[in-house]
């Protein structure tokens, strides 16, 4: 780890190089806080964006909303951007606002230690070194801690492997025969890269995804002049996009939704008239309500299906051997190279770091029957350890950059009130009152309607969406007081 220079005690130390810990910089030093570090594992920026560097790797959410409200960007490419413009769009807000003199890379945490006596937390990094903070605002995201399943006989493969979110930029693929254990999110992104120049592409699907068209296209030059030239119109048409996903996708996750099931209907239509073998069409049409796993987006996935070198099974995966895959029926699928678009342990990564609170009491501890957390970035225990995108705070129907900035600024708020020198601690009784809300809210929801995600945990409970839209959000952090909370130091 490179410190930039020793400080006794940091005001705020930021943990992720991502949109959340760049954001809370940015808000720190727009608020005159000059004495913090941003600490990353990773020796770039942009978190999630970063460390995905797979092809066809884009994301879901339209580019115009997918980016601070305080730096728009009349540039964006496309409808939908491609990672490398969105890492680079991070990195530029970094330059824009002069963060690299805070950021320290190659330092990992390991371990954060509340010094109740002192009000400040120890912060440990990998290489041994400590750090003392008097506020932590933990920005490292849920999408960057690989989850393999632990397929019989993994290890014995003898051809290559790698994970999406861990891709291996060397290995070549032209005229390879590859296997791709998922068929979600990241998957049908590198499906349709890889059926370009692979000889055989087999998917190795479990459930099938409610996948719908994602309308995506390059932005014209003139239109970029125009955002350019009229920034009021491109705050109109991020507006637009906010509005449409607030009232028109929102309504797709209550159970039993009349939009929910107008949307199944659309997307099962556009999937059979785009497969034309229509053997495939019952493996790719899911039983479960719309909503209750991610809804996929893409436009060239099933015109990846249609191709002579692709084939789709969906009897499982028994066992990985050195020549290849074995598959529930009992075949063996040779391939040279094995690609698990297996996701992230989204509730793995809240627990990764050891963080001990009051008492000594473990984070680990706290969260024995689930995460919870106060409006999903702060915990009864663990004063002044601030988390962005904490517990219920995934979103499915809006953008999480958006989230984002309502999160810091609630964190910014509360920071404030501790003028440096008090623990802030969320009242238990707030914490609790606000989980219970929240848990009888997603009861309603369709992530609740019985199919198997990983937005559930496995005693049953939702620990990672938030079960309204982005406008209740919003109000829902402005409406905290400071009643909420426990002030405990030198006045």
């Amino acid at each position: 780890m490179n410190e930039p220079e020793k400080i006794e005690i940091l005001d705020v130390l930021v943990i992720g190089t991502g949109f959340s810990g760049v954001c809370a910089g940015i808000e720190l030093l727009q608020r005159d806080i000059h004495n913090f570090r941003i600490y990353d594992k990773t020796d770039g920026i942009g978190g999630t964006w970063y460390d995905n560097t797979y092809p066809g790797a884009a994301c879901d959410v339209p580019s115009h909303f997918y980016c601070y409200s305080f730096e728009p960007n009349p540039n964006w490419s496309r409808v939908y951007s491609p990672q490398v413009e969105i890492q680079q769009y991070i990195e530029s807000c970094v330059d824009k606002y002069q963060l690299r003199p805070h950021i320290v890379h190659g330092a990992k945490v390991v371990e954060m230690r509340l010094d109740e006596a002192a009000s400040v937390w120890d912060v440990t990094f990998e290489d041994g070194s400590v750090v003392k903070a008097r506020h932590i605002i933990n920005g490292y995201g849920g999408l960057h801690k690989p989850s393999i399943p632990d397929f019989k006989g993994k290890e014995s493969f003898s051809g290559v492997s790698m994970h999406t979110a861990q891709w291996d930029h060397e290995a070549d693929f032209t005229g390879k025969r590859v296997a791709i254990i998922g068929s979600a999110a990241s998957a049908i992104q590198i499906i349709p890269e890889l059926a370009k120049v692979v000889s055989q592409l087999t998917i190795f699907q479990r459930t099938p995804n409610y996948i719908a068209p994602r309308g995506d296209r390059k932005y014209t030059q003139q239109e970029k002049q125009r955002f350019a030239r009229w920034p009021r119109l491109q705050r109109l048409y991020r507006w637009m996009i906010y509005k449409r996903m607030d009232l028109l996708l929102f309504p797709v996750t209550k159970r039993g939704s009349k939009a929910g099931r107008t949307g199944a209907r659309k997307v099962k239509e556009h999937m059979r008239a785009s497969v034309k073998d229509a053997s495939l069409h019952q493996h790719l049409e899911p039983s479960y309500e719309m909503g209750c796993k991610r809804i996929l987006l893409s436009d060239n996935l099933f015109h990846a299906i249609n191709k002579d070198n692709v084939e789709l099974v969906c009897n499982g995966v028994s066992a990985i051997e050195p020549a290849g895959v074995r598959c529930g029926d009992g075949q063996l699928r040779e391939v040279d190279i094995i690609v698990y678009a297996t996701g992230f342990d989204i509730d793995g990564h809240m627990r990764s770091v050891q963080v001990c609170g009051q008492n000594g009491k473990s984070l680990q501890d706290e969260w024995r029957e689930g995460p919870e957390a106060f409006c999903g970035s702060s915990i009864a225990g663990f004063p002044n350890y601030w988390m962005v995108t904490g517990p219920n705070t995934g979103v499915g129907t809006t953008s999480v950059v958006y989230m984002i900035e309502e999160m810091i600024k609630h964190i910014m708020r509360m920071i404030e009130a501790s003028a440096f020198k008090q623990l802030v601690n969320t009242k238990r009784s707030s914490q609790d009152s606000y989980n219970a809300e929240i848990s009888a809210a997603l009861d309603n929801t369709v992530w609740a309607s019985g199919c198997d995600s990983y937005y559930i945990t496995e005693n049953g409970k939702i620990t990672t969406l938030y079960p309204y839209n982005a406008s209740a959000f919003r109000r829902q952090l402005a409406s905290v007081r400071v009643d909420d909370f426990e002030f405990k130091g030198v006045d």
